[in-house]
């Protein structure tokens, strides 16, 4: 005879073998030690499997193959894993007027729910808060809080978790006697009552002192500000005056000033007048009259070359002349004068030209040799 399980899903995997040929009970990969068989109750048809050490992972669906030499049976089952755990309610202790109360439990699957109720099994109606977490096993804990305050149908609390797979739920229960939930004393509330008097009579206090000092400051204020307009005013009054005094000073100097430039003005015209008459007077001194010339061919300095013309001449330092003659590099004119108002032009080769005045009788020519005395006056335009 011979029993095959298998676990169905993308492919079959072998959960456990048996054949009675050659004594085969073998488990599946990754279910040893997890497996069990019945052969002694294979002849009443019991060809059951026992899963121990059972696991979130194990749900699924399972295949059954039996077979001998006559017949073969097949057949399918469901598997649906569920996980229960105790539940523990905590006493954290009073909080504001009321008793906190903690619930929790650690190991369910699949995800569980969670319900507070009080007397006759109703709801607790104060706020509760309840977070669910799942850890590496795919095992759900769940911890719930909530704060039970006193007059409330609330004697015996009970924490109830249950899931969806199976039937019977777990639960936990405490009793809350009226001594446990804290009490607030007579003496407490008047201490607070009157600690909110003496709070309101100092908030006075301080609002009667600071309206005092602001009248105080506003008083100082306003004697302060008076003293600074007397200030003010004597300043203004004082700058006034001397704002006066300066325009009558400003006025004296401006007019002591018109008076020193008409003065100027009239000497700058009598300086001009009087220049005038000097330059006329000069004029009339130094007026003569100019009379073009020819060069003298003989009378001129031994490196100057005069034209056949007498109107030209060209410096020829090469030329040999005896020494003794004059240096400058000048040329005279070979004209007679009519009377001592006329002059002759000197040429410079040296880039100058200067006016001969001479004191020989009228009418005498001037000659290389000729006895004359005679001077030059230099920087002539």
């Amino acid at each position: 005879m011979e029993v095959l399980w298998r676990k169905i899903g993308t492919v079959f995997v072998t959960v456990h073998k048996y054949s009675d040929e050659g004594s085969q009970d073998l488990p599946g990969e990754g279910y040893q030690t997890r497996t069990e068989l019945f052969p002694q109750e294979f002849s009443s048809g019991n060809v059951s499997l026992k899963l121990k050490g059972l696991q979130v992972v194990d749900a699924g669906t399972y295949h059954c193959f039996v077979r001998n030499p006559e017949w073969s049976q097949e057949a399918t089952t469901e598997l649906r894993v569920a996980a229960v755990a105790p539940v523990f309610i905590d006493v954290l202790g009073p909080q504001g007027h009321g008793i906190r109360l903690a619930c929790r439990s650690t190991g369910w699957f699949p995800k569980p729910e969670l319900q507070w109720v009080g007397k006759n099994w109703q709801n607790l109606v104060m706020e509760i808060v309840t977070n669910v977490t799942q850890d590496r096993d795919n095992l759900y804990s769940v911890v719930s809080h909530v704060t039970v305050t006193e007059g409330e149908d609330n004697g015996d609390i009970s924490c109830i978790v249950r899931n969806g797979l199976l039937e019977p739920e777990r639960q936990s229960a405490i009793h809350l006697s009226g001594d446990i939930f804290p009490r607030v004393s007579p003496w407490l509330a008047a201490f607070w009552v009157l600690f909110a008097l003496v709070l309101i009579a100092a908030g006075a206090c301080a609002y009667l002192g600071y309206a005092a000092k602001q009248k105080a400051s506003q008083k100082k204020t306003s004697e302060q500000k008076a003293l600074l307009n007397f200030v003010c005013q004597e300043l203004r009054e004082t700058l006034e005056a001397q704002k006066n005094a300066f325009e009558s000073e400003r006025g004296n100097l401006r007019r002591t000033t018109e008076t020193e430039q008409d003065k100027n003005t009239q000497l700058e015209s009598e300086l001009k007048v009087q220049r005038q008459k000097n330059e006329t007077e000069q004029d009339k001194n130094t007026q003569l009259e100019s009379v073009r010339v020819t060069l003298e061919l003989v009378c001129k300095h031994p490196e100057i070359t005069v034209s056949e013309d007498g109107r030209r001449v060209q410096h020829n330092p090469q030329s040999p002349w005896p020494s003794g003659l004059c240096g400058a590099l000048i040329a005279l004119g070979n004209e007679g004068f009519v009377d001592k108002d006329h002059y002759a032009l000197w040429v410079g080769l040296a880039g100058g030209a200067g006016r001969l005045d001479t004191t020989s009788q009228k009418g005498q020519r001037l000659r290389g040799n000729s006895p004359v005395t005679h001077r030059i006056n230099d920087n002539m335009n």
